[in-house]
């Protein structure tokens, strides 16, 4: 599979800050959720507006690229 050069860029900047990213807020969330339907990242809800995303290790095969 072959990912969009965003999608590329946001696995990038989570692999620089240990492999997460915090999103806060009512924020549009598509592009961190067809990472995860592609199963590259994993969403953990902190409470109603909060979520972590944590790569997962098929993320890596993109990452060595």
């Amino acid at each position: 599979m072959k990912l969009e050069d965003d999608a590329l860029k946001l696995l990038q900047s989570m692999k620089r800050t240990d492999g997460k990213k915090y999103t806060a807020g009512t924020i549009n969330r598509a592009r961190y959720e067809r990472l995860e339907q592609a199963g590259l990242i994993k969403g953990t809800p902190i409470n109603v507006g909060d979520v972590i995303y944590t790569l997962l290790p098929a993320a890596e095969e993109h990452l060595a690229h």
